[in-house]
C-alpha cells in the first residue's frame, strides 16, 4: 500500500485495511455524491426548500450523536461504525425507485443519517489503531488516496451520467459501499471506553456540563459552529447558483470535483504534519480566514470557470477541516470520554447544519434576501468565527495534559 513505508510497524496493517476501504468508499462517494444535487435539480426539478434539505442532510445524523455515543459506552466500537456504514449505503440500491424529488431527498437525507451517527465510534476507532505521534500524518495518507479514487470515479460518472440513469449507476455505487465497511471491519480492534449502565437523560445533561466546564473546548466548538453555520447557510445558495445561473450540468461538476478533490491531497499532506505539531485551534482559526475568500469568488462569478479558484479553496481548506475536527476533539477530550466530546461536538454541527440551509433556502425561494447579500453575510460571520478560536487558543488549555507535553507542541 502506498506511504506504508512512513507508518510506524504497529499500525501498518490497520493503516493498509483502512486506506482500502476508504478507497472503495471514495468510489462510491464519487460516484453519488458530487451528483446529488445537480440531479435534484436538472432532473427532477426539486425546490430550493429541497436544495436546502439535501445540503443539510450530510449533517442531519448528527443529532442523534448524543444517544448513539451512550449505546457505545463500555463496548467495542467497530460494530457501532460499520453497521450504519452497511445500512447507509445499501440504501443506494433503492435509487432505481427514486423517480421524483421527494423520493430522492428522502433516501439522501436517510443515507446521510446513517452515514453521520457512526462518526463518534470511528473517532474513538481512530484512537485506538493509530499512535498520537502520527495519528494526522496517517490519516493524512488515507484521505490522499481516497482522494485519488474520488477524482478518478467522479470523472467516469460525470460522463456515464450523460448517458445512463442514476438509477442504474447509484446501485452500481452501492456495491462498493458496502464492500468498504466490510473491509474497515477487519481491522484488529479491542478496546471498550467509558462506563456501561448510565442512563440516557443523565449521560445528556454531563454532555451539557461538560461544555461550561472545559472552557477551551467551548469556544473551539463555539468557533467552529460560527464557522459552519456561515457555510452551511450559504451552501444551498452556492449550489442554486451553480445550477440555475452558471449551468453546471453533470460533466462540469465532476471536473468541480477533480480539482477539489486533487487540492485535497495536497491539503492532506499539508495539514496532516501540522497537526500532529500545533494546536487545533489555531490550525482552524487560519482555515477559516483563508476560506472567506470562497463566497467573494462567487460573487464575482459569471461564468463556471471563474469558480475553479474557489474549488481550490473548499478542496485544500476542506481537507484541513476533516483532519483538523477529528484531532480537536481528540486533543481535548480525555480517553474514556472521547466519544461523548465527539457527539457533543457533532451534535452543535447538526443543529447548524439543520438551520443553516433550511432558513436560507426559505429566504430564497420567497425571494426575501438576495444571492449576493447571503455571500456577503457568510464572509462577514466566517470572519467572526476566528475572533472565538483566537479568544479560545489564547485564554484556555485542556483540563487533562493529553496536549502540549504530550504532543510536542
Amino acid at each position: 500500500m502506498f506511504f506504508a513505508k512512513q507508518v510506524p510497524p504497529g499500525a501498518r496493517d490497520a493503516y493498509s485495511r483502512d486506506a482500502w476501504a476508504g478507497i472503495l468508499s471514495a468510489a462510491m462517494g464519487g460516484i453519488t455524491l458530487p451528483f446529488i444535487i445537480v440531479i435534484a435539480r436538472m432532473t427532477l426539478k426539486a425546490s430550493a426548500m429541497e436544495v436546502g434539505l439535501l445540503t443539510m442532510a450530510p449533517a442531519a445524523g448528527y443529532m442523534l450523536s448524543i444517544v448513539w455515543a451512550k449505546l457505545t459506552l463500555g463496548r467495542r466500537k467497530m460494530p457501532y461504525a460499520v453497521y450504519p456504514w452497511i445500512i447507509a449505503r445499501s440504501l443506494f440500491f433503492f435509487a432505481i425507485f427514486a423517480t421524483c424529488s421527494r423520493t430522492f431527498t428522502g433516501l439522501y437525507i436517510l443515507f446521510c443519517i446513517f452515514t453521520s451517527i457512526a462518526v463518534p465510534p470511528y473517532t474513538d476507532l481512530m484512537k485506538e489503531i493509530y499512535p498520537d505521534s502520527a495519528r494526522g500524518r496517517i490519516m493524512g495518507y488515507v484521505r490522499v488516496l481516497t482522494s485519488v479514487a474520488s477524482i478518478i470515479f467522479a470523472l467516469i460518472a460525470g460522463v456515464v451520467l450523460k448517458y445512463v440513469s442514476y438509477r442504474y449507476v447509484f446501485p452500481v455505487a452501492a456495491v462498493f459501499g458496502v464492500a468498504s465497511a466490510l473491509v474497515f471491519n477487519k481491522i484488529p480492534t479491542h478496546q471498550t471506553t467509558g462506563e456501561p449502565g448510565v442512563r440516557l437523560l443523565p449521560f445528556i445533561w454531563d454532555s451539557v456540563v461538560v461544555l461550561f466546564k472545559d472552557k477551551g473546548y467551548m469556544w473551539f466548538c463555539l468557533g467552529i459552529f460560527v464557522y459552519g453555520f456561515a457555510t452551511y447557510f450559504a451552501a444551498p445558495v452556492f449550489a442554486l447558483y451553480e445550477v440555475d445561473n452558471l449551468h453546471v450540468a453533470t460533466v462540469r461538476q465532476s471536473v468541480f470535483t477533480f480539482v477539489t478533490s486533487a487540492c485535497s491531497m495536497i491539503g492532506y499532506f499539508y495539514w496532516g504534519t501540522r497537526l500532529d505539531r500545533r494546536r487545533p485551534e489555531k490550525i482552524v482559526a487560519v482555515q477559516c480566514l483563508a476560506w472567506v475568500f470562497v463566497p467573494i469568488i462567487y460573487i464575482f462569478a459569471m461564468k463556471w470557470w471563474v469558480l475553479m479558484p474557489a474549488k481550490v479553496l473548499v478542496g485544500f481548506l476542506g481537507a484541513g477541516n476533516d483532519l483538523a475536527y477529528f484531532m480537536g476533539v481528540i486533543y481535548f477530550a480525555p480517553r474514556e470520554r472521547l466519544s461523548q466530546y465527539q457527539a457533543i461536538f457533532l451534535t452543535l454541527i447538526g443543529i447548524r447544519a439543520i438551520v443553516g440551509p433550511l432558513s436560507a433556502g426559505w429566504l430564497v425561494e420567497r425571494n426575501l434576501i438576495s444571492t449576493q447579500a447571503i455571500f456577503i453575510l457568510c464572509a462577514a460571520v466566517t470572519v467572526i468565527s476566528v475572533g472565538a478560536l483566537i479568544y479560545g487558543y489564547r485564554r484556555y488549555k485542556p483540563l487533562h495534559q493529553n496536549s502540549e507535553e504530550d504532543r510536542g507542541i
